[in-house]
């Protein structure tokens, strides 16, 4: 592998990392029918994942937490509620950043069903402690949808700009 693939090399190109995420948010909170609201994927995971895998000199954690903390501020939600989880993915997608680029698409699909499930189950616990909001067995259906719009979302995120690819 060439040294310059590995991702620590690379420059960030920072307003087309600023542009995706502020689309991200837009799909995020963008109003969507009750019928697909339990199947609408979760942008900002998809996004962070991505970004995390390419440039994991640059981003990491905290690019996970504070993409969290504007998804709790836009969504106004309890402060920290999807950092966590956002931070978590950032985690676990820096440290094996070099693992996941060789792993094939359903490796990492199903990574992301994994990481959206955790995240989703953190969001749902901080409902029900801080507003007793009942947990269903919905809320784990964008998980699927996340991780099923993978492939599709990493092909449209290489094709804008090569030099990027996890």
């Amino acid at each position: 592998m060439n040294a310059s693939n590995t991702g620590y090399e690379r420059k960030p190109g920072w307003v087309y990392i600023i542009i995706t995420m502020v689309l991200a948010v837009l799909l995020t909170v963008v109003p969507v029918p009750e019928s697909v609201k339990y199947y609408w994927p979760d942008w900002i995971t998809l996004v962070v994942f991505y970004w995390v895998l390419v440039l994991p000199a640059h981003l990491g954690v905290m690019f996970g937490w504070i993409n969290g903390l504007i998804e709790d501020i836009v969504s106004f939600s309890l402060l920290g509620q999807h950092a966590l989880g956002k931070a978590l993915t950032g985690t676990v997608a820096a440290m094996g950043h070099n693992r996941f680029r060789l792993s094939n698409f359903l490796q990492k699909m199903f990574l992301i069903l994994v990481l959206q499930s955790i995240n989703i189950t953190i969001s749902a616990w901080t409902n029900h402690l801080a507003y007793e909001a009942p947990i269903v067995l919905q809320m784990w259906q964008p998980a699927l949808t996340t991780a099923l719009m993978w492939p599709v979302f990493s092909f449209l995120m290489d094709q804008f700009d090569p030099r990027y690819r996890p």
